[in-house]
Protein backbone atom coordinates (compact mmCIF):
# COMPACT_ATOMS: atom_id res chain seq x y z
CA UNK A 1 0.00 0.00 0.00
CA UNK A 2 1.43 3.30 -0.91
CA UNK A 3 2.07 5.78 1.82
CA UNK A 4 -1.51 6.99 3.47
CA UNK A 5 -2.81 9.94 2.87
CA UNK A 6 -6.36 10.47 3.74
CA UNK A 7 -7.99 7.47 6.74
CA UNK A 8 -11.99 6.95 6.29
CA UNK A 9 -13.57 5.36 9.21
CA UNK A 10 -16.90 3.69 7.77
CA UNK A 11 -20.23 2.30 9.30
CA UNK A 12 -23.39 1.90 8.57
CA UNK A 13 -25.28 4.82 9.18
CA UNK A 14 -22.45 7.09 10.80
CA UNK A 15 -23.85 7.86 13.87
CA UNK A 16 -21.64 6.13 16.34
CA UNK A 17 -18.69 3.85 15.73
CA UNK A 18 -17.26 5.47 12.87
CA UNK A 19 -16.87 8.85 14.53
CA UNK A 20 -15.41 7.56 17.55
CA UNK A 21 -12.67 5.89 15.43
CA UNK A 22 -11.83 9.01 13.58
CA UNK A 23 -12.09 11.42 16.36
CA UNK A 24 -9.30 8.53 18.10
CA UNK A 25 -7.52 9.10 15.23
CA UNK A 26 -7.69 12.50 15.19
CA UNK A 27 -6.50 12.95 18.76
CA UNK A 28 -2.77 10.62 17.64
CA UNK A 29 -2.19 12.31 14.65
CA UNK A 30 -0.10 14.63 16.54
CA UNK A 31 0.12 17.10 13.10
CA UNK A 32 0.58 14.45 10.49
CA UNK A 33 -0.70 15.32 7.09
CA UNK A 34 -3.15 12.63 6.97
CA UNK A 35 -6.71 13.90 6.90
CA UNK A 36 -8.94 11.98 9.19
CA UNK A 37 -12.86 11.40 7.51
CA UNK A 38 -16.05 9.12 9.27
CA UNK A 39 -18.32 8.67 6.75
CA UNK A 40 -21.55 6.14 6.55
CA UNK A 41 -23.22 3.56 4.08
CA UNK A 42 -26.91 4.24 4.51
CA UNK A 43 -27.35 7.92 5.48
CA UNK A 44 -30.58 9.20 4.17
CA UNK A 45 -30.81 12.38 5.98
CA UNK A 46 -28.03 14.61 7.84
CA UNK A 47 -29.01 12.43 11.53
CA UNK A 48 -27.22 13.56 14.53
CA UNK A 49 -24.14 11.85 16.06
CA UNK A 50 -25.78 9.13 18.83
CA UNK A 51 -25.55 11.00 22.37
CA UNK A 52 -23.81 8.46 24.06
CA UNK A 53 -21.03 8.19 21.44
CA UNK A 54 -20.84 12.04 22.00
CA UNK A 55 -20.56 11.59 26.07
CA UNK A 56 -17.62 8.94 25.60
CA UNK A 57 -15.95 11.21 23.14
CA UNK A 58 -16.55 13.77 25.74
CA UNK A 59 -15.01 11.94 28.93
CA UNK A 60 -12.22 11.32 26.89
CA UNK A 61 -11.37 14.70 25.39
CA UNK A 62 -12.15 13.72 22.16
CA UNK A 63 -14.12 15.94 19.95
CA UNK A 64 -16.47 14.53 16.78
CA UNK A 65 -15.16 15.57 13.15
CA UNK A 66 -18.81 16.75 12.42
CA UNK A 67 -21.97 16.83 13.56
CA UNK A 68 -24.12 14.72 11.78
CA UNK A 69 -23.80 12.02 9.62
CA UNK A 70 -22.52 11.73 5.75
CA UNK A 71 -22.83 8.95 3.38
CA UNK A 72 -19.47 7.77 1.79
CA UNK A 73 -19.03 8.98 -1.90
CA UNK A 74 -16.56 8.64 -4.49
CA UNK A 75 -15.53 12.20 -3.94
CA UNK A 76 -14.20 10.77 -0.66
CA UNK A 77 -11.65 9.06 -2.51
CA UNK A 78 -7.95 10.74 -3.50
CA UNK A 79 -4.70 8.91 -4.11
CA UNK A 80 -3.74 7.40 -0.62
CA UNK A 81 -6.91 6.99 0.87
CA UNK A 82 -7.51 3.95 3.24
CA UNK A 83 -10.58 2.72 4.25
CA UNK A 84 -11.65 0.88 7.32
CA UNK A 85 -15.01 0.00 8.69
CA UNK A 86 -16.39 -1.64 11.61
CA UNK A 87 -17.44 -4.99 10.14
CA UNK A 88 -17.10 -7.58 7.18
CA UNK A 89 -20.25 -6.78 5.68
CA UNK A 90 -19.55 -2.90 5.70
CA UNK A 91 -15.90 -4.15 4.48
CA UNK A 92 -17.55 -5.90 1.26
CA UNK A 93 -20.63 -3.28 1.02
CA UNK A 94 -17.72 -0.62 0.45
CA UNK A 95 -15.91 -2.95 -2.28
CA UNK A 96 -19.06 -4.04 -4.34
CA UNK A 97 -19.83 0.02 -4.39
CA UNK A 98 -16.33 1.25 -5.05
CA UNK A 99 -14.33 -1.35 -6.76
CA UNK A 100 -11.63 0.62 -8.17
CA UNK A 101 -10.74 1.86 -4.13
CA UNK A 102 -8.07 -0.91 -3.54
CA UNK A 103 -7.23 0.00 0.26
CA UNK A 104 -10.50 -1.12 2.10
CA UNK A 105 -10.25 -3.25 5.03
CA UNK A 106 -12.35 -3.59 9.09
CA UNK A 107 -10.17 -2.05 11.50
CA UNK A 108 -9.68 -5.45 13.03
CA UNK A 109 -8.48 -6.66 10.14
CA UNK A 110 -6.35 -4.05 9.57
CA UNK A 111 -5.16 -4.00 13.37
CA UNK A 112 -4.02 -7.72 12.57
CA UNK A 113 -7.45 -9.35 14.20
CA UNK A 114 -10.51 -11.00 13.05
CA UNK A 115 -13.78 -9.86 14.10
CA UNK A 116 -16.23 -6.92 13.86
CA UNK A 117 -16.83 -3.96 15.91
CA UNK A 118 -20.34 -3.74 16.44
CA UNK A 119 -22.73 -0.60 17.92
CA UNK A 120 -24.30 -1.67 21.42
CA UNK A 121 -27.87 -0.51 20.00
CA UNK A 122 -30.48 -0.02 22.61
CA UNK A 123 -27.35 -0.64 25.31
CA UNK A 124 -26.25 1.88 27.94
CA UNK A 125 -23.56 3.96 28.32
CA UNK A 126 -21.13 1.24 29.86
CA UNK A 127 -22.26 -0.72 26.83
CA UNK A 128 -21.02 2.49 24.33
CA UNK A 129 -18.01 2.87 26.51
CA UNK A 130 -16.95 -0.68 26.62
CA UNK A 131 -17.30 -0.47 22.93
CA UNK A 132 -15.18 2.61 22.51
CA UNK A 133 -12.22 0.68 24.19
CA UNK A 134 -12.20 -1.65 21.59
CA UNK A 135 -12.44 1.20 18.45
CA UNK A 136 -9.80 2.96 20.44
CA UNK A 137 -7.33 0.21 20.84
CA UNK A 138 -7.32 -1.47 17.23
CA UNK A 139 -7.78 2.06 16.05
CA UNK A 140 -4.44 3.26 18.12
CA UNK A 141 -2.87 0.17 16.37
CA UNK A 142 -3.78 0.94 12.77
CA UNK A 143 -2.55 4.51 13.26
CA UNK A 144 1.15 3.00 14.41
CA UNK A 145 0.57 1.04 11.44
CA UNK A 146 0.37 4.07 9.35
CA UNK A 147 2.73 5.69 11.19
CA UNK A 148 5.21 3.36 10.52
CA UNK A 149 4.66 3.09 7.19
CA UNK A 150 5.19 6.94 6.90
CA UNK A 151 8.02 6.77 8.63
CA UNK A 152 9.68 4.31 6.06
CA UNK A 153 8.38 6.13 3.12
CA UNK A 154 10.16 9.26 4.32
CA UNK A 155 13.56 7.51 5.38
CA UNK A 156 13.78 5.83 1.94
CA UNK A 157 13.13 8.85 0.23
CA UNK A 158 16.04 10.80 1.70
Amino acid sequence: MSAVKRVIFVCTDNTCLSNMAAAVFEGIRDGREIEVMSRGLVVLFPEPINQKAVAILTSHKLALLADEAKVLESTDFIAGTLVLTMTGAEREQVRERFPDMPNVFTLREFAGQDGDITEPLGGTLADYGACYEHIDLFTKVAAEIIFKEEEADDSAGM
